[in-house]
């Protein structure tokens, strides 16, 4: 007989990102899909880490991104 090989799917891409407030801040790991949206990662770092998404400013190569953009 064969052996059977198990299927994994392939592991989603890391985000490397710091937050910031006025008095701190920390670098976090994000688990994300390129395709999402920043709308999305909102939700998912409100999810994962409590931050409201209404107090979330992403800036990616110095630039504010808006909700509709998507990380790729």
């Amino acid at each position: 007989p064969q052996s059977q090989i198990p299927h994994f799917p392939h592991s989603l891409p890391s985000l490397s990102v710091v937050v910031e407030d006025a008095a701190s801040s920390a670098a976090v790991t994000l688990r994300v899909q390129p395709h999402i949206t920043i709308a999305t990662l909102k939700e998912q770092v409100f999810r994962e880490l409590g931050f409201p998404a209404p107090a979330q400013r992403w800036i990616i190569g110095q630039s504010l991104c808006r909700d509709g953009r998507s990380l790729r």
